[in-house]
């Protein structure tokens, strides 16, 4: 693999905000806005269709506690939650990111865009090839369990001694 920006992040201590064993957040080298914060996971992924759904599931609850600290410390008047997820969506990195962008009235960050509406014909196939994409909805990836350590007692003679004598009996 070559060298990612991302990972490398997580190295970089002065802009880290928070770390545990799967994510890490870190204050945008070159911010949108002022605490642009990009969360994103310790493994490489590419995008969020390779990330597994446990990890999923904590990406958003941590975005959501990176969003609220925004608007607690920093007085921000709404949060955007940002994904660009591949090259065709603006992806800049190879390696899958959540931007929490702090926002205030008339900061002057356009991040509106004009819908395109398909015809009656092309909403008509589009609902359909989702419908049937989304059938399995609901099926959730968990973590495998870790194998539990079992730590190795020594008896005294006398616990020794009975179990011989437990043993023993038929």
């Amino acid at each position: 693999m070559t060298e990612c920006l991302i990972c490398e992040m997580k190295n970089e201590k002065n802009l880290l905000l928070y770390e545990d064993d799967k994510l890490f957040a870190f204050l945008h080298p070159s911010p949108t806005a002022a605490g642009h914060i990009v969360l994103t996971t310790k493994e490489h992924k590419q995008i969020l269709e390779q990330i597994p759904d446990f990890i999923a599931k904590e990406l958003f609850i941590k975005a959501n506690k990176l969003s609220i600290s925004a608007f607690e410390s920093l007085g921000a008047e709404g949060t955007n939650i940002l994904i660009q997820n591949g090259i065709a969506a603006g992806q800049n990195f190879s390696h899958f990111i959540m931007n929490i962008i702090p926002r205030r009235t008339n900061d002057g960050l356009n991040l509106i865009w004009k819908p395109k509406q398909p015809s009656e014909e092309e909403m008509s196939t589009i609902e359909l090839k989702l419908k049937e994409g989304t059938k399995t909805i609901g099926e959730f990836e968990k973590e495998k369990a870790k194998p539990k350590e079992i730590k190795e007692e020594k008896m005294s003679e006398k616990e020794d001694y009975m179990i011989k004598y437990l043993k023993r009996i038929p």
